[in-house]
C-alpha cells in the first residue's frame, strides 16, 4: 500500500504532463497552420500585383490622361482612383479564386495594351507632297533611331545627331540594311559629334549640318536626345559646366543647337519642332531661385537634385519625393496634390523640354512647336547603368558579402541570362517598343494641336502617349504667370551660359 501511492501519483502526473504536451502540440500546430494560412493569403493577394503595376504603366500612356475621358468628366485623379480600386478588388478576389483573378487581370492588361499600342502602330506621313530635311538628335538608338528610320522610309533626308560617331554610323548601316533605301537619305555631318553636354559641339554640329545638306532648310526638328541623370548635386555627377547634367544637356544643349541653326538660317519658314518630353514632367519643378539674380541656387541640383539611386531601382527615373518648399511644380499631377515637392533631375529636365518647345514658338524660331510623352519605352535610357556589381557596391546602406571582383566573376552569365529573360518577357508588359514610340512622336509633329484652353493660348502644345493633343482637362497648369516667367527666364539663362562660354574662347565645355 505504501508503494502503490507514489506509483499512482506518478501515473497521474505522467498523464497530466502528457495531456499538457498534447495541448501544447495542438496549440503549436494551430499557430503554424494560422501562420501558413496568413502567408498563403498574402501570396494569393499579391499574385495580381505585377500585372497591376504593368497596367498602371500602360494606363499613363493612354487612359489616365486621355482627352476624351478627361473632358467627359473623368479627370485624371478619378481615373487613377478607379484603377486602384479595380486592382484592389482583383487582389481580394485572388485570395479565394486566384485563377479567376489572374485571368481577369491578364485580360484587362492585354486589352489596355492592345488599345494603347495598337492605336498608334502606323506612323503618319510627315509631308505627303514633297520630301523635307529633318534633324533628329539621339539618333543612334531607341526612339531617335526609329524616328530617323521612319522618316527615311517616307523619302525624307534625315540629319542624324549623335554623341558617338561610331554608334551613329552603326545605326545608319542598320537602318539602310533594314529598309533598303538610298544612303543619301541618312546624313551624318563629318567630324561633328553632337554632345549636348558640351555647348561648343552644338555650334559645330549646326555649321556641319549646313555644309552636309548644302544649306537646305530644316523643316522638321526632333529634339529627342535624353538620358536618366542618376546623380547630381552632391553626388558629383554633373556636367562639365558645373550645372546639373540632365538640365544642362537636355535643355541648354538643345537650346544651343536651335540657336546655332537659327543663326545660320537653317530653320525653314514653316519648320516644326518636336521635343520628346515625358509625363514625368508632371512631377518636375523649379526652385524660386531661378527667378532671381543670375539664377543660381538650384541649377547645379542643390534643391531639385538627381539621385545616386533614383527611386527603388537603379533604372527608375524619379527620386523618392522630398519636401522642397521653394520648388514650383508647374503642372498638376494626380499623384502630387500640392506644390513644393522635388522628384529629382529627370522630372525637372523633362519639364524643361515642355518650356523649350513653348519658348521656341514664342520667339518665332519655328512655325509650330510641340512636346510629347512617347510612352514608357524599353530603350537604352532605361538601361543606362547596367553594371550590376558596381551599382550594388554604390548602395550606401548595404555592405556586400563578396568583393567587386568576385561579383564580376560570378554574375556575367547569370546576369546576362536574367537580363535577356526580363527584356524578352517582362519588359514588354510594362513598356512599349521604340518603333511604336516613334509613331507617337511623329503624330505630335503633324497632328492637330488642341484648339482651345489656357495651355493652348500660352503656347503649351502637349501630346499624350497615344499621340493625342491634350487640353486643360488633361494638362492643368498650376501657376500660369510663373510658368510664363520661368519659361523666358530659363531661355535667358541658357543664352547667358552659351555667350559666356563663347567669350572664354568657344570651348563650350
Amino acid at each position: 500500500t505504501v508503494d502503490a501511492q507514489p506509483r499512482a501519483i506518478y501515473t497521474h502526473m505522467e498523464a497530466k504532463f502528457a495531456r499538457a504536451a498534447a495541448r501544447d502540440d495542438l496549440r503549436q500546430r494551430r499557430t503554424a497552420a494560422a501562420q501558413l494560412s496568413w502567408t498563403g493569403t498574402a501570396i494569393r493577394f499579391a499574385l495580381p500585383l505585377p500585372l497591376a503595376a504593368a497596367f498602371f504603366f500602360r494606363a499613363v500612356d493612354g487612359l489616365i490622361f486621355e482627352p476624351a475621358l478627361n473632358e467627359a468628366g473623368l479627370p485624371p485623379h478619378a481615373l487613377l482612383g478607379l484603377i486602384m480600386a479595380t486592382w484592389v478588388s482583383l487582389s481580394l478576389l485572388s485570395v479565394s479564386r486566384p485563377s479567376v483573378a489572374l485571368a481577369l487581370a491578364a485580360t484587362a492588361l492585354g486589352t489596355l495594351k492592345q488599345r494603347v499600342d495598337g492605336g498608334v502602330l502606323k506612323p503618319p506621313a510627315v509631308s505627303p507632297t514633297a520630301p523635307v530635311v529633318a534633324l533628329v538628335t539621339g539618333a543612334s538608338s531607341g526612339i531617335g533611331r526609329e524616328v530617323a528610320a521612319e522618316l527615311a522610309r517616307q523619302g525624307h533626308t534625315v540629319v542624324m545627331g549623335c554623341r558617338s560617331a561610331a554608334r551613329c554610323s552603326a545605326a545608319r548601316v542598320e537602318i539602310l540594311a533594314r529598309l533598303d533605301v538610298p544612303g543619301s537619305r541618312l546624313v551624318i555631318p563629318p567630324d561633328a559629334a553632337l554632345d549636348l553636354a558640351r555647348l561648343s559641339t552644338a555650334a559645330r554640329f549646326a555649321s556641319a549640318t549646313g555644309e552636309a545638306t548644302g544649306g537646305a532648310a530644316i523643316e522638321l526638328l526632333v529634339l529627342n536626345a535624353g538620358f536618366v541623370p542618376l546623380g547630381s548635386g552632391g553626388s558629383g555627377r554633373s556636367g562639365e559646366s558645373g550645372l546639373e547634367e540632365g538640365l544642362y544637356a537636355m535643355y541648354y544643349g538643345h537650346q544651343a543647337l536651335v540657336r546655332g541653326l537659327a543663326s545660320l538660317h537653317l530653320l525653314g519658314p514653316s519648320a516644326t519642332a518636336v521635343v520628346v518630353s515625358s509625363d514625368a514632367m508632371r512631377f518636375g519643378g523649379f526652385d524660386g531661385s531661378l527667378e532671381t539674380g543670375s539664377g543660381e541656387g538650384d541649377l547645379a541640383g542643390e534643391v531639385t537634385a538627381g539621385c545616386a539611386l533614383p527611386g527603388p531601382l537603379p533604372c527608375a527615373p524619379l527620386c523618392w519625393p522630398a519636401a522642397a518648399p521653394g520648388v514650383s511644380n508647374l503642372v498638376e499631377s494626380p499623384l502630387v496634390p500640392a506644390t513644393g515637392w522635388s522628384f529629382g533631375a529627370y522630372a525637372r529636365a523633362k519639364l524643361s523640354g515642355v518650356l523649350l518647345a513653348k519658348e521656341m514658338l514664342a520667339r518665332g524660331l519655328v512655325a509650330r512647336s510641340t512636346s510629347v510623352h512617347p510612352g514608357v519605352v524599353n530603350t537604352a535610357i532605361q538601361r543606362r547603368d547596367r553594371d550590376l556589381p558596381t551599382t550594388l557596391a554604390a548602395l550606401p546602406p548595404l555592405s556586400l558579402p563578396v568583393s567587386i571582383a568576385e561579383w564580376e566573376e560570378l554574375l556575367p552569365s547569370v546576369g546576362a541570362r536574367l537580363t535577356d529573360a526580363l527584356e524578352r518577357y517582362a519588359l514588354p508588359l510594362f513598356m512599349r517598343d521604340a518603333a511604336t514610340a516613334a509613331a507617337v512622336v511623329l503624330r505630335a509633329a503633324v497632328g492637330p494641336t488642341h484648339p482651345t484652353g489656357r495651355a493652348a493660348e500660352l503656347g503649351v502644345h502637349y501630346f499624350n502617349g497615344m499621340g493625342e493633343a491634350v487640353g486643360d482637362a488633361s494638362l492643368t497648369l498650376r501657376d500660369e504667370a510663373r510658368l510664363e516667367r520661368l519659361s523666358g527666364r530659363l531661355w535667358e539663362l541658357a543664352d547667358a551660359a552659351r555667350e559666356a562660354r563663347a567669350e572664354k574662347g568657344g570651348s563650350g565645355e
